[in-house]
């Protein structure tokens, strides 16, 4: 095949044509102060702590100094930010001729149900009668089903979901069934992951664990692999185990006895989001898992693959979300309806495996496999103790 050559000056030429396009792309995003002379007032909800949600809040922020919003010296402090409260501490420092991240506009419920009775309560009183906020950023499946409600009408952009069209947070894929309301939507992610994942070990029995409750099974995206295991032909083996409403330390145990139960049961564990897998834990959890061999596929981030889960098709870090999430926040400061803007956002299908995991359980991976992931790891990392995470 004979390549053509393309002249600087026609390179030049192309790429001023597009910059016109960059540039018309990028000016919907841009701060604007059309809020009566006042910064736009921004407020943060979630059920509790879980590892996602600082990383994900901070890859926001980044976004939205690039965009101006905010000035970026927000991200000294960001830094050194190790969850939720510590990155809305800082958020609510920034330096802004925009934006004011209200420092008492925070509320989580720390995963205990009465505090999340009186958490809403709470925000709804607030939403109604003060009407002091303009935005509201809603982190997880808790916090997403809290506040997607005609009780009140501040904008909600609903961040790190795992389901929201099954937890209910939104009507379709395609329309959140509130004005106010916008969640990102990957409506086959699970399945894609799970299709890999059969795809390359073949196994006849996969494991889950999950808590039997309707934000148990959408955080496990049951509703997705379980139509798939009758489409593939593969048994689907289920373990119940409690996420809230325990202490982390009896959600751990629950998840290290279910994979006791399941190593012995299965051919292969698809790693759900649950709170008592986390940083701290996963190690030991996986123990039982590797004394029988059983190759693991991790839904999460990508700390599972560093820590012991065989692969995935995680993010290495949060920037496509946070990214998502801040020009979405963009738009609506800007006069756009929150029910008007694509809540679709798929996840990138990148690859990731670890090599020393394989070699560990004795799994050959596929040449392929290996030659195509995005990033292959050789080493099992230990990572250092967490805040308590309690699900999505």
């Amino acid at each position: 095949m004979k390549l053509c050559r393309i002249s600087p000056a026609v390179s030049l030429l192309m790429l001023c044509l597009a910059l016109p396009q960059f540039a018309a792309a990028e000016q919907k995003y841009q701060p604007v102060h059309e809020n009566g002379g006042e910064k736009w007032r921004i407020g943060f909800y979630q059920g509790g702590e879980y590892n996602d949600y600082a990383p994900v809040t901070k890859a926001l922020a980044e976004r939205l100094a690039a965009l101006g919003w905010i000035k970026p010296s927000i991200g000294e402090c960001l830094a050194t930010a190790r969850d939720s409260a510590s990155v809305w501490t800082c958020l609510a420092q920034a330096d802004s001729d925009y934006l004011e991240f209200v420092a008492d506009a925070f509320w989580t419920a720390q995963w205990k149900d009465d505090l999340r009775q009186a958490r809403r309560a709470d925000f709804i009183s607030r939403a109604t009668t003060r009407r002091d906020l303009d935005l509201v950023l809603a982190l997880g499946t808790w916090a997403g089903q809290d506040l997607a409600t005609d009780e009140h009408d501040i904008p909600v952009v609903v961040c790190s979901t795992s389901n929201a069209l099954f937890s209910g947070i939104v009507a379709s894929a395609e329309d959140s069934g509130h004005d106010h309301v916008h969640a990102r939507v990957d409506p086959t992610r699970y399945a894609r992951q799970v299709r890999l994942f059969q795809r390359i070990v073949g196994f006849k029995r996969l494991g889950v664990v999950y808590e039997h409750s309707r934000e148990g099974i959408s955080y496990a995206g049951m509703d997705q692999i379980e139509p798939l295991s009758r489409e593939l032909g593969f048994e689907l083996v289920t373990c119940e185990a409690p996420f809230s409403g325990v202490t982390l330390e009896a959600a751990e145990g629950a998840v290290l006895a279910c994979h006791e139960e399941l190593a012995a049961k299965v051919d292969a564990v698809y790693l759900t989001i649950h709170r008592g897998l986390n940083m701290k834990s996963i190690g030991r959890l996986l123990e039982p898992l590797f004394a029988r061999n059983i190759p693991t596929f991790a839904m999460g981030t990508l700390y599972e693959v560093n820590a012991g889960a065989m692969m995935s098709m995680a993010q290495p870090d949060f920037r496509y979300a946070g990214d998502f999430y801040a020009e979405t926040m963009a738009r609506i400061l800007r006069g756009e309806r929150p029910r008007d803007i694509s809540q679709i956002l798929l996840d990138p299908q990148d690859v990731r495996v670890n090599i020393a995991v394989a070699k560990r359980i004795g799994f050959h991976l596929p040449v392929d496999i290996i030659s195509d992931a995005q990033e292959t790891l050789s080493v099992i990392e230990d990572y250092p103790e967490q805040p308590d995470s309690a699900g999505k």
